[in-house]
């Protein structure tokens, strides 16, 4: 690939800190950021688990609360309730436990505590065809310690998705980006094994987009081709031994490598898919990007040649010719969804067939979908891949 003019922006994140039981260093990150009152934000599956206790007794004194009660998609009604608890308990810090949903939910009550607007007021504007309002959002926000148990990424960005009246908002601010990510096997190692494949294959879409999107450059090549391959290898076999901790502690690297490759590269169809399916149905984020992401894929094929020979190749297909090898790289992909028995249509996950064409126009009110290496003018266009998958 030529080296042509490009801009690449890092990601906010200051420290990355990997390792099995790195949960227990929890207090010195927060003593690093000069905090002394965390309040802890997760979900009710991480109560179930021993994690939660791990994050309190690593905390001692320093834990002033919990709002154990996110919910899928960081609904803003829900983040207004966790920002007045910590607001009450006089927090200065926040940390995250869980997957995307923990994670946005603390940056949307930083966000909240912080400029003191409703969080609609906030969210970013699509103005077609390829322009974007971002309003402002000047005043500092708390520091933010991420301890991720699934493959997803939203860890390394410093937008958030929120769900309010069956659309999804996404909030962007640098300074929303959690300062520290803890990366630990054994966190991770709480989660269901159905949730890390599909939270994976969401690790595995960021890299797919990136590679083929329309502002591609060699940064965000280097890291998602270096992320695709373990993804393949790591992912089925992690989620067919989750007592595999170098299957997980290899797949958190490589998420993380997948998102900082997607930072600086726009997505494209499938990402504009996903955030109207998860916008209107109570569907588990992850799961929609698992599922759509061969279809889209298909999709994309007649367009996306080389690039997908270049994926086919790092997932391990042995084929000189780049159309065949291209044509392989989606197939790959919806084998690992058949092999660790994830959802394989639209209609699986309860979205009804005549819900597709008001889909397909909604799509064409989200960026991605407009900076799709194959151009889409029309819903019928968006509306022929949701056809595939339902």
């Amino acid at each position: 690939m030529a080296v042509f003019p490009f801009e690449y922006s890092n990601p906010r994140v200051e420290r990355i800190v990997f390792g099995r039981g790195v949960v227990r260093q929890l207090a010195d990150e927060v003593r690093r950021l000069g905090a002394e009152r965390v309040f802890v934000v997760t979900s009710p599956s991480i109560t179930r688990t021993y994690l939660l206790d791990a994050v309190r007794s690593a905390l001692g004194d320093m834990c002033v609360g919990v709002f154990d009660t996110v919910q899928p998609h960081s609904p803003t009604d829900s983040i207004a309730v966790a920002a007045e608890q910590a607001t009450a308990a006089g927090a200065d810090a926040f940390v995250s436990v869980g997957g995307g949903s923990s994670i946005d939910t603390a940056k949307g009550m930083a966000a909240l505590m912080a400029e003191g607007r409703p969080l609609k007021d906030l969210a970013t504007h699509f103005i077609p065809p390829d322009k974007k309002e971002v309003p402002p959002m000047p005043a500092p926000k708390l520091p933010h310690i991420a301890i991720p148990t699934t493959f997803s990424g939203g860890e390394y960005s410093y937008s958030a998705g929120l769900a309010e009246g069956g659309y999804k908002l996404i909030l962007a601010d640098p300074k929303m980006s959690p300062r520290t990510v803890m990366l630990d096997p054994e966190a991770a190692q709480t989660a269901p094994p159905k949730l890390l494949a599909a939270s994976g294959m969401n690790a595995l879409a960021h890299c797919v987009e990136a590679v083929y999107s329309t502002q591609t450059q060699i940064l965000s090549q280097a890291y998602c081709l270096a992320a695709i391959g373990p993804i393949t290898t790591y992912l089925p076999r992690l989620v067919a031994d989750m007592n595999d901790l170098e299957a997980i502690g290899e797949m958190q690297v490589a998420a993380t490598l997948s998102s900082m490759g997607v930072y600086s590269a726009w997505t494209g169809i499938h990402h504009g898919i996903v955030h109207v399916i998860g916008g209107r149905f109570t569907v588990p984020h992850a799961n929609i990007h698992a599922l759509m992401l061969p279809y889209a894929m298909r999709w994309n094929l007649d367009g996306t040649t080389e690039a997908m020979a270049r994926m086919a190749r790092v997932m391990g297909v042995d084929e000189p010719d780049d159309i065949k090898a291209a044509a392989q790289a989606p197939e790959v992909v919806y084998g690992m969804n058949v092999k660790m028995g994830l959802p394989l249509r639209l209609r699986d996950l309860d979205v009804p067939r005549d819900a597709l064409p008001s889909l397909a126009e909604a799509a064409l009110d989200d960026i991605s979908t407009h900076n799709n290496p194959k151009k889409i003018h029309s819903a019928s266009q968006v509306l022929e891949c949701l056809e595939m998958a339902w």
